[in-house]
């Protein structure tokens, strides 16, 4: 990297694309006075986006751009061009019917270096080709030398800074050895600097002193000029085959790599074996750069990790047997996505301050408006910040996800704007949602509303904070174990777990398909039941949702408590952590539904506690495969996929140290008992809550309701910093024995129910599969029949 007094342009987090998608994510590039800086990507990565953004034709939705020492963010295409900035986009842009000689004449500005028939002979006397032609229409010339004719235009300006954006692209070898040629007596000559974005290696590695990797919007790797040269370097970042080449015997197509021995690539142009019965792909081949092809070290690992004995000849062989399918991939890459449609304008919202984010409850704000009438019509509501909305960053609680921007809005965001509701931005959650606390987020811990220093609970701990707090009438909130009901329990709110699927997790980053949900927290029953009116029914794009029953949910409001059969389940209390002042609170407020009519009576389900440990393992065992090894998208279902955040969630592989105490202590028994026992835990745990849930509706077929304690305990103070593994462990995961086993998919909610020590403490009620009605009753009931504050 050159030093900072030699930096002529430079990039810090900048980030931007194409209206409410975006394309770049956080960049930092920097190119010296005189520096050629090369950028290679697969097809749709970003590289056009990113010069485009360079030059000011596309705005940066973030980050900043410096030009020689002064800050052009802002400034527009024509101001950068004063400044001694250059572009050359793709597809060469000359005038068709204009002559050459108009085509030069009309790029000419004076800056005092000349007039415009010297600044002219200037530029002729090095494209001597273009000479012949000045009188020849621009669109009479050949591809070669229109692109001769777009750098010379360029040139006019007398630029310090060239953008060059695929010049090579459909010109014929001799005019590419001549443009090569060309620019380094320019370089030589003027002082140029450059940013090269190509995909021709050849071209890229004659004129580069670095070669920066761009994969998805992101700068992934660099390869020094040294490094250009050494074609293990090469194919560890590129693969083999992902670049063309402008001429036949170079470092990515020598003899050397057709030997069947070679440790260094493959063959070039592989041949599928004719008598293999393939599938009938498509019969082009991609020659542009696309997919990384596997080098021979790669092949040998993964036959190691196969267990399979198969010599380096038998590997080369099997490269060219997989060629057809490698180009099928080439073409899915160059495709562009199947994405939902974004639908309502917004910018990307901003980081608040402390001092408007004193409980660290907001990870972004926004003021994203709907549809002007419908149900929500002017509700602010807060996103827990696992929630794709398009435009606006997203981190998942973890450092590894910050820096993350989807292009999609999920099934429920639309929905809520299409109600009428205005997104007022992204909550904080724990960090990945693998804790019950508020004290693992990357940006620090999230505080109780009404005892800071205390749990807000997790893992949607900003979502019910903020509307405690009154920031916002509303909040989504995500749950896996609890995480929407253990923070409602600790901030005094109203959080609805739906039964599983009813609400489509479309869009939001998973942990396990069988036990995501999504549902509102709300300050009010009403609110709850009026917000899963608008989020419930199917979309045709979540696996999870199977034929769900929706209803009026508002209908169920008013109906009193009267003649409602609870069941207070034994299990529930009196766990080894359970604190008396809540199992008290709790039994008043049974107390209290026998007053408003309610048929009250214990019973037993001694699986509630066999459920949590099946929970245990369907959780553990089923995050670490599909969200940690398969990057929080898996396989083997046909819902939405977003390659994006696969990408991004993937770096963790090289990030691990990043990940919390918690998750850590997950995954090693995950991964201990995917690899030793083989998963088979994982199904037992499936089929046995199964049994579990057979239990809890065969209790519920003689009682409308299941009622406990929503957490056996009150709010925790948050671990000190410097605390051991063991209390930061403790802490994330000491609440859930009641919420826990609920995750095999029965809806549960909790509502407050009193206060101890200052702190909030809530019930929850349980019904059968989509029993959501009966569940609001009786809390709308209970809410009615006192403030919940003073009991």
């Amino acid at each position: 990297m050159a030093e900072e007094r030699d930096t002529l342009l430079s990039t810090k987090g900048l980030s931007g694309g194409y209206g409410k998608v975006p394309i770049l994510h956080g960049i930092d590039l920097d190119v010296a006075e005189n520096e050629v800086v090369g950028v290679l990507g697969h097809n749709g990565m970003g590289k056009t986006t990113l010069l485009k953004t360079l030059m000011g034709f596309l705005p940066a939705t973030s980050g900043q751009i410096h030009y020689d020492q002064h800050n052009i963010t802002g400034l527009p295409p024509n101001a950068r061009a004063q400044m001694g900035v250059g572009y050359v986009p793709q597809g060469r842009g000359i005038f068709p019917q204009l002559s050459v000689r108009d085509n030069l004449r009309f790029a000419w500005h004076d800056h005092g270096t000349g007039s415009e028939t010297d600044v002219m002979d200037a530029v002729l006397a090095d494209f001597p080709r273009l000479t012949r032609l000045l009188d020849r229409d621009g669109g009479a010339l050949s591809g070669g030398e229109q692109q001769l004719l777009s750098l010379a235009r360029c040139l006019m300006g007398d630029p310090d800074f060239l953008l060059l954006d695929e010049p090579t692209e459909g010109i014929q070898p001799s005019i590419i050895e001549e443009m090569s040629e060309t620019l380094l007596k320019l370089r030589e000559k003027r002082g140029l600097s450059i940013l090269l974005v190509e995909q021709n290696f050849d071209f890229i590695a004659d004129l580069s002193d670095r070669v920066l990797v761009l994969e998805r919007g992101r700068i992934t790797g660099t390869l020094t000029r040294a490094e250009l040269s050494d074609q293990s370097k090469v194919d560890q970042f590129l693969g083999f085959g992902a670049a063309r080449g402008t001429r036949k015997n170079t470092a990515r197509s020598t003899s050397e790599t057709n030997k069947p021995n070679s440790t260094q690539s493959f063959p070039p142009t592989p041949t599928p074996t004719p008598e293999l019965p393939l599938p009938k792909l498509h019969a082009s081949t991609v020659n542009a750069m696309t997919i990384k092809r596997p080098t021979l070290a790669q092949m040998r690992s993964m036959a190691e990790r196969f267990g399979m004995s198969l010599s380096d000849e038998d590997l080369v062989e099997y490269t060219e047997i997989i060629e057809p399918y490698m180009q099928a991939y080439d073409r899915l890459d160059a495709m562009p996505d199947n994405l939902p449609e974004v639908r309502y304008p917004r910018s990307p919202g901003y980081f608040p301050d402390p001092t408007e984010n004193q409980l660290n409850a907001w990870y972004v704000k926004t003021e994203i408006r709907g549809a002007p009438d419908g149900k929500l019509r002017g509700k602010r509501i807060a996103l827990k910040d696992t929630i794709c909305l398009a435009g606006v960053p997203m981190m998942n609680g973890s450092s590894i996800m910050e820096g993350y921007t989807p292009e999609i809005d999920a099934t429920i965001v639309t929905r809520m704007l299409d109600a009428g509701a205005v997104i007022a931005g992204k909550a904080h959650c724990e960090n990945f949602c693998l804790s019950g606390g508020s004290h693992t987020n990357a940006k620090g811990p999230i505080h109780n509303p009404f005892k800071r220093g205390y749990m807000a609970g997790g893992s949607s701990a900003g979502s019910a904070a903020l509307v405690a707090a009154g920031e916002v009438d509303m909040a989504i909130a995500g749950d896996q174990g609890g995480s929407i009901r253990i923070p409602a329990s600790n901030c005094g709110c109203y959080g609805m777990k739906p039964t599983h699927g009813l609400v489509p997790y479309t869009g939001a980053m998973p942990i396990e398909q069988t036990i995501d949900h999504l549902g509102p927290v709300t300050n009010n029953v009403a609110d709850n039941a009026l917000l899963l009116e608008v989020l419930a029914g199917e979309d045709g794009l979540d696996p999870r949702q199977y034929n769900p029953k929706v209803y009026s949910y508002t209908e169920a409001l008013g109906r009193g408590a009267q003649g409602l059969r609870i069941g207070v389940l034994t299990e529930g209390f009196g766990h080894p952590n359970s604190e008396s002042d809540v199992d008290q609170k709790v039994m008043q407020a049974i107390e209290r539904f026998r007053e408003l009519g309610a048929r009250v009576e214990d019973v037993s389900i001694p699986e509630h506690h066999t459920a949590m440990d099946a929970w245990t393992a369907i959780t553990l065992e089923g995050l670490q495969d599909g969200m940690m090894w398969g990057n929080s998208t898996g396989t083997n279902y046909r819902g939405l996929f977003l390659p994006s955040m696969t990408d991004h969630m993937a770096q963790w592989k090289g990030r691990a140290d990043e990940l919390s105490h918690s998750l850590k202590a997950c995954m090693f028994v995950g991964e201990h008992f995917q690899r030793q026992y083989r998963g088979r835990f994982y199904g037992k745990a499936q089929n046995i809550m199964r049994r579990c849930n057979e239990r809890y509706l065969a209790a519920l077929k003689q009682y409308d309701l299941l009622l406990m304690p929503t957490l056996p305990i009150k709010p925790q103070e948050h671990p000190p910093v410097d605390c051991s593994l063991s209390l930061y462990v403790q802490r994330a995961f000491e609440m859930v024995p009641n919420t826990a086993p609920f995750n095999g998919g029965l809806p549960a909610m909790s509502i407050p129910c009193g206060f101890s020590e200052g702190l909030p403490i809530g019930l929850q009620l349980v019904g059968p599969n989509y029993g959501e009605m009966k569940i609001y009753q009786a809390a709308h009931a209970f809410e009615q029949s006192g403030d919940w504050r003073t009991m």
